[in-house]
């Protein structure tokens, strides 16, 4: 459901356009490439729903693995409850796969990590795979080489546990030798395809590329992930007086109207929630991610906050529920880190946090006893998990990433055009691309290179345009100024310097796009372009053809 013509397409464009993509890009997803590009070989692998259900397999896949391998430490159906959580907030298109991959990667490895750690037997293998997954999940997406830090959760399980440093030293080198040889692997086929030096080369492009994408830097990423915490502290600052209030009535006259305080509580929650979604805390707005994301940021603080409990040992639970404690704080922290998509990659990996923090929501009540003082918390946090059930339920059937996501609903086809077949989207954004299908067909343009602008990087993935330079995105500010320059130059004396040029018209507000815009119409006026087609959102230039002006 849903045609979005950038962030999901863009994708497609590279899976499909992959020997003529910018190799920076090639070589820091490389993986996601690759499986992208496998994808499309399969049967329906051609069209944006066959390779979206493909995808969808993956998602199945780790919440199967993370459901057999969690039972070892917590119940069945908790496990379920949190694995329904965590696929329900999924927001990600599913063919963005340098995400989604990442995301099936990091939770194979902190599984066999958390496996190698408490088992018995084959240790050393489980503890081999984990760092097997996570040195894989590098070439899945360069930036998550930040994920080898998840090495603490099992040093603090030797630290807890009083291992001998012999011991400690062996585990860790296993793990050392997995990671080396999961990411070895994969650089290896990137030297045989690119060249040995090819891939530090493209790290330092990577690194050179925040001077001009400050959303890119360090800096800028790390204020995201603050801001993601903290806009949701100050909305959520509320529910602590509501505690109190009510830990001080079941302190008035105690063990007398308990069931009458319970239900006078409870109506006082529900005024609550009434006042969350008045105030736009929780909203109904299911095609967006504000429906989801402050509720769903509360259970992620709520994690944060018992998992440095159970961390500590305040539960009195073993060391094994210890390290589990630890691994979700561990996981939170890393997640989001690498990405500037705010606190939105932990949402959409909670996977192993999700039944874990629930496990642990218990052993706290378990741990302070059935005293009726304890109802105010309790019953604030059984609030947050049933609005964010039922939230998370609406949002995952309404949600289309890029299409409809201003309430606009779903209710058109696009008839004509094999990559989007079945594909359900808005009328508008249904017309606008067969208009220009129409157009592209009549006029004999279906087998023009060409140059796309404007936020529509996926018009090459739907209508089999290949791009004429080295993205078919070049508005990004990660693409810079110097690169589109340098890119259109070395294209003005190519042997088709006069590609089709494709121009959308609702521009993004990036940094450097209106120089990137002029320098585009400068190119335009130096070959003399014509306008030959324009709708409500985009519009053709193109040499030898009369202006439609």
């Amino acid at each position: 459901m849903g045609i979005d013509i950038a962030d999901t397409t863009y994708s497609l464009t590279n899976f499909e356009y992959m020997s003529s993509i910018d190799p920076m890009w090639i070589l820091s997803t490389f993986i996601s490439n690759l499986v992208g590009k496998l994808f499309m070989q399969l049967p329906f692998g051609n069209t944006m729903l066959g390779i979206g259900i493909y995808c969808s397999f993956l998602i199945s896949f780790v919440a199967l693995v993370s459901y057999y391998m969690l039972q070892d430490y917590m119940p069945g159906w908790m496990i379920f409850i949190g694995l329904f959580i965590a696929e329900s907030l999924c927001w990600c298109p599913k063919a963005i796969l340098y995400n989604n991959l990442s995301y099936v990667f990091l939770s194979l490895g902190a599984l066999m990590l958390l496996k190698g750690m408490f088992a018995w037997k084959r240790q050393e293998l489980y503890l081999f795979l984990a760092g097997v997954f996570l040195g894989i999940n590098v070439m899945v997406r360069f930036p998550n080489i930040v994920e080898a830090s998840l090495i603490l959760i099992l040093w603090f399980y030797l630290f807890i546990t009083k291992e001998e440093f012999p011991a400690a030293a062996q585990k860790t080198g296993i793990c050392i030798g997995g990671y080396v040889t999961g990411f070895g692997i994969f650089y290896l086929i990137t030297c045989i395809m690119y060249g040995p030096l090819a891939y530090f080369n493209m790290i330092g492009s990577l690194f050179s590329m925040t001077s001009g994408a400050s959303d890119y830097s360090s800096g800028g990423m790390i204020s995201m992930i603050i801001e993601g915490y903290t806009s949701v502290l100050f909305k959520m600052a509320i529910i602590v007086p509501c505690m109190l209030a009510g830990i001080v009535m079941f302190m008035l006259k105690t063990d007398r109207y308990i069931w009458i305080k319970k239900g006078l509580y409870v109506a006082g929650l529900l005024i609550l929630v009434r006042y969350f979604f008045a105030v736009g805390t929780f909203t109904r707005n299911y095609t967006y991610y504000d429906s989801i994301f402050s509720v769903a940021m509360m259970f992620v603080i709520i994690a944060v906050i018992i998992g440095i409990l159970g961390s500590t040992g305040f539960l009195n639970g073993n060391k094994q529920e210890q390290a589990l404690s630890f691994a979700v704080v561990m996981l939170i922290l890393v997640l989001p880190v690498g990405s500037n998509n705010y606190t939105y990659p932990i949402l959409n990996c909670l996977f192993i946090i999700a039944p874990i923090t629930l496990w642990l929501i218990r052993r706290l009540m378990q741990r302070l006893g059935d005293k009726d003082i304890n109802f105010p918390w309790q019953a604030m946090i059984t609030m947050v998990i049933i609005v964010l059930l039922i939230q998370g339920t609406i949002f995952h059937f309404r949600f289309a990433f890029g299409d409809g996501m201003d309430g606009t609903a779903r209710v058109s086809y696009v008839s004509g055009i094999e990559k989007i077949s079945g594909m359900k989207t808005t009328k508008a954004n249904a017309d606008s691309l067969k208009e220009l299908n129409d157009f592209l067909g009549e006029n004999s343009l279906m087998d023009e290179k060409t140059i796309f602008f404007g936020g529509v990087p996926g018009l090459s993935y739907i209508y089999d345009l290949e791009p004429a330079i080295n993205t078919t995105w070049p508005d990004l500010d990660s693409y810079s100024v110097d690169k589109f320059e340098t890119a259109l130059s070395e294209l003005s004396v190519s042997e088709e310097p006069e590609p089709m040029i494709i121009v959308g018209k609702d521009m993004a507000e990036y940094a450097n796009i209106n120089s990137k815009y002029d320098i585009l119409l400068d190119y335009m006026a130096e070959h003399d372009y014509n306008k030959v087609f324009e709708n409500e959102r985009l519009t053709v230039f193109v040499t030898g053809f009369e202006s439609e002006d």
